[in-house]
Parts: structure tokens; sequence; C-alpha cells
């Protein structure tokens, strides 16, 4: 019979998996539901929201949802890291800030849900609250949202020193990083927006996410098949 200790680690391996597929696919849908991520123009935001309403209130709903599975992941992971080293303990704690960034940032979102209503006249007022928002009021948001980038890279990276993980997801927010880089590059300097940019940056990130949850998953199965075969091998020797 397996260790129970062994068990409970191997099912919270595998819950811990589920939990970040599915904080992942929901992370990616609440930014595919909204209209244009990552556009700052505050006219052109009340107009395109006004346009998708439900969507965008639907976006709100699963943000919130994507943040609270990503920050009771992080208490899963934590149960079965024995011993929590430095790296991997600092990542967890800027995936937390971030996922807490993720949840401020669907009300950013409810604002111009809101903002957009029937019963709201868009005038200077409305609009001024709007460009706080998206200028003064995001630098407010900017340094809780950016650690959810940072730290799932940093806890990647972490892992896969403790070979819990193979370098795919490492690779994946990387190249999630290099793609809004070059997104950036190309809006500024060469004034050349590449369409749907941000849905394809988003997408690689939560791909990251992804994987870790399918090697999570597959490891938890593969440890209990793996001790299995030794023990039925240690069996017929002696038989």
């Amino acid at each position: 019979m397996f260790n129970t200790k062994e068990k409970q680690m191997n099912k919270q391996k595998n819950t811990t998996g589920w939990l970040l597929i599915f904080a992942a696919i929901t992370f990616w849908i609440s930014w595919f539901l909204m209209p244009d991520p990552g556009t700052t123009d505050t006219q052109y935001i009340l107009s395109a929201v006004k346009e998708v309403r439900m969507s965008v209130l639907c976006s709100v709903i699963i943000q919130i949802i994507s943040s609270v599975l990503y920050v009771i992941a992080l208490f899963k992971l934590a149960q079965f890291i024995h011993p929590l080293k430095k790296i991997i303990l600092t990542g967890m704690v800027l995936f937390c800030i971030g996922a807490m960034g993720l949840c401020a940032d669907a009300f950013f979102h409810l604002l111009a849900y809101f903002m957009t209503d029937s019963s709201v006249n868009i005038q200077q007022d409305v609009i001024r609250v709007m460009e706080f928002m998206q200028t003064a009021g995001v630098i407010f948001l900017i340094p809780l949202l950016l650690p959810l980038f940072i730290g799932s890279v940093v806890v990647a990276i972490g892992l896969q020193r403790r070979m819990m993980i193979s370098k795919t997801a490492t690779v994946l927010f990387i190249t999630a990083f290099a793609i809004g880089i070059i997104g950036g590059i190309s809006t500024n300097a060469m004034h050349y927006t590449i369409p749907r940019l941000s849905i394809i940056t988003l997408a690689v990130f939560a791909g990251g996410q992804i994987s870790n949850g399918i090697e999570f998953i597959k490891t938890s199965g593969t440890t209990l098949r793996k001790k299995t075969g030794i023990r039925k091998s240690i069996i017929a020797i002696y038989n």
C-alpha cells in the first residue's frame, strides 16, 4: 500500500494542475471577451464597450473567477513543494500580487460597463473619469498586475530547477514577453498596430500556465504508476 502522505501529495498535484488549467482558460476568455484589450483611448473604449456591453460584463465575472482560481492554485502548490525554495516562494508572492491586480482590473472594466449604460449620458465629466482611470488610475493598477506575469516566469524557473516541470512553460512565458515587446515597438516607433496582438500575447501566456497544469496532472499519475511497477517487480523477484 502506498504511503498516505504520497497519495495526498499526488492528489494535491492533480488538483493544482486542473486549477491552473481552468484559471488560465478563464484568464484568456475574460480578455477575449473585451473589445481590443490594451487600448487606452478613452472615447474609443466607451464606444467599443457600448456595442458589446454583455460581453464586457461576462468578462468582468470570468476575470474575477480566474483571479480566485489562481490564488487557490498557489495555496495548493505550496502544499506539496517541500522545502519551499526562495525562488519559488518569491515567484508565488509575485504571482499572488498579480492575481490581486487581475481582480482589480476587472473593476476597471466594470466601470466602463456601467458608464456605457443607456441611463448614463456620455458627457465631458464621464469622459474625464474614464481618462483618469486609463492614465493616472492605471499607475496604481500596473504594479499589481505586472507581477502576475513576472511571478509566472519566476515560479516556472524555480519548478524547472526542482525538475518538477519541463522548460515548456518558461519558453512560452518568455515568448509572450517577446511578442508584447515587439508589439509595443511597432506601435510606438513605427506607428503600426499588429491586429489582435494583445489576444495572441495573452493566449501564449495562458498556454504556459496550461502547460504547467498538464505536467502536474501527468506527473501525479506517473509517480503512482512507477511506484506500483516497482512494487510489483519486487514481489515478482521474491516469488
